[in-house]
């Protein structure tokens, strides 16, 4: 009974996927990663399991609290690297 009640505390305040394959368990910088592995999708979300969890948007935090942006100096999250559709 304690483990199901630790395992609903868990999952109720995070929205991790425990899948080895996704973005938050590739690197340090998963936003960097879904970007060079991802360019169309440069985000990495906690709370989305498709596409490694790479997404084309920023987290909204309100709905996926879990959300951290890389912190590397000079980057914002932006990790554009010049690919221009038109």
């Amino acid at each position: 009974m304690r483990r199901v009640c630790l395992l609903l505390a868990f999952a109720a305040g995070a929205c991790r996927i425990p899948n080895s394959d996704h973005c938050v368990h590739r690197d340090v910088q998963s936003d960097a990663w879904c970007a060079e592995n991802s360019p169309a999708r440069p985000y990495c979300s906690p709370c989305v399991a498709e596409g490694h969890g790479c997404v084309e948007d920023p987290p909204d935090p309100d709905a996926c609290p879990a959300y951290e942006p890389d912190t590397t100096s000079g980057s914002t999250g932006g990790g554009s690297t010049g690919g221009s559709t038109g």
